[in-house]
Parts: C-alpha cells; structure tokens; sequence
C-alpha cells in the first residue's frame, strides 16, 4: 500500500498541504466523502491552506475542556464559518 524501495524502506516526500487538501476537495466533490475537515489546526493554518480559494473544512478538532476552553479560536472559527469539534482527553 505505502511506496517502499528495493530494500523494503518506506519512501517518503514532502508533498505540500494545499496539495492534500485539494485532493481531499475533489473526493468531495466526486461524492466519495460528504465533508471534510482538520484537527488541531490554527486559524492561520486554514487560512493558509485555503488561500488560493480553496473550500474551508467543516470542522477542526481540537483538544477542549473547561480547563483549557480554546475562547480564540472558537472566535477565529466562528468567523471563518468552520464548526469547532471539542475532545477531551480523560
């Protein structure tokens, strides 16, 4: 499944975010997946992931609780129109 050399050693290459985002968009768009989304992402992240007019994700996941309620980015999400996903780790 993963791209591996005659030795047997995963290959790696550094493919940019926008790249996969847009990959994801098209699996949207083909009616593979009905929503995509982002998890743990600032909101300059996704600003800079959808710069060049790229859909914005429906959700980010972040780690959120009443001791660490994440306030500014709920806000920046808020303004971008991405839904917040909280998870809380017990």
């Amino acid at each position: 499944m993963f791209p591996k050399d005659k030795d047997g050693n995963l290959l790696f290459r550094d493919v940019p975010l926008s790249d996969t985002w847009k990959a994801l968009a098209q699996e949207k768009k083909a009616g593979k997946v009905r929503s995509i989304g982002v998890s743990n992402f600032s909101a300059q992240e996704i600003k800079d992931m959808t710069q060049d007019g790229a859909e914005m994700p429906a959700v980010n996941q972040v780690e959120a609780h009443v001791f660490w309620n994440q306030k500014e980015l709920c806000k920046e999400m808020k303004e971008l129109g991405v839904a917040v996903v909280a998870y809380s780790p017990l």
